[in-house]
C-alpha cells in the first residue's frame, strides 16, 4: 500500500524558496534543503530530480507569489503612473534580502543555462514592460528622454538596488532613492 502524501507542495515551495533567497543556490546542500523543507531525500528526488530542479521550482514560485504582482502593476498601469506603481515595492528594512531573481542573476557560473534564463527572462519582460510604459510617458509628454536608454538604466539600477539594501536597512534611504530615479523620468 502506497503512503499517503505527507507534505504540502506550496509550503515545501515556499520554504525552499527562502532558503534560497537568504542563502543563495551554490551555497545550500541538499542535506539543508531536506532539512529545512521536511520532505525526506527520496522525495525531494522523486518532486525534483536534483537541486537545480528544486531551484528552478522555488523560482516560478516567487515569480507566482511576489513579482507577477508588480509586473501587473507595471503593466496594466501606463506611462509614469506604472513606474511609479513598480517601485512601491523598492524599500529597505532590516530584514531585507533583495530580490531572489537578481541574486539568483549574480550566481550565473552555479546555474545551469535553463536555470539562468528564468531571471534572464524576467528581466528581459521588464525592461520591455518599462521601456512600454516610458514610451507611453513620452507620448503624454511626461518623458523627453529615450525610452530604451532609460528602461536599460532602470534596470541596472534594481540589480544595484538589490545589492545595496542587503547593507542599508534604511527605509529613508530607499524613499530617496527611488524618489531619485522617478525624477530622472521627466
Amino acid at each position: 500500500m502506497a503512503r499517503p502524501t505527507e507534505y504540502d507542495l506550496n509550503v515545501v515551495l515556499d520554504k525552499a524558496m527562502e532558503i534560497f533567497w537568504k542563502k543563495g543556490f551554490d551555497a545550500v546542500s541538499m542535506k539543508e534543503l531536506v532539512e529545512y523543507t521536511g520532505l525526506n531525500r527520496r522525495t525531494m528526488y522523486t518532486l525534483f530530480k536534483d537541486k537545480e530542479g528544486l531551484f528552478e521550482d522555488a523560482l516560478d514560485n516567487y515569480y507566482t507569489k511576489l513579482m507577477s504582482k508588480q509586473f501587473t502593476l507595471l503593466k496594466n498601469n501606463p506611462g509614469k503612473k506604472g513606474l511609479e506603481l513598480f517601485f512601491d515595492f523598492f524599500t529597505f528594512d532590516e530584514n531585507f534580502k533583495g530580490c531572489l531573481f537578481s541574486n539568483t542573476i549574480r550566481e550565473k557560473e552555479f546555474l545551469h543555462e535553463d536555470t539562468y534564463e528564468i531571471p534572464k527572462k524576467f528581466f528581459n519582460k521588464v525592461q520591455i514592460a518599462i521601456e512600454e510604459n516610458l514610451t507611453q510617458a513620452k507620448n503624454k509628454d511626461e518623458f523627453n528622454g529615450d525610452p530604451k536608454a532609460m528602461a536599460l538604466t532602470i534596470v541596472t539600477f534594481i540589480h544595484g538596488f538589490h545589492v545595496y539594501g542587503k547593507y542599508n536597512s534604511s527605509k529613508k534611504d530607499s524613499q530617496k532613492i527611488i524618489e531619485n530615479i522617478l525624477n530622472m523620468i521627466n
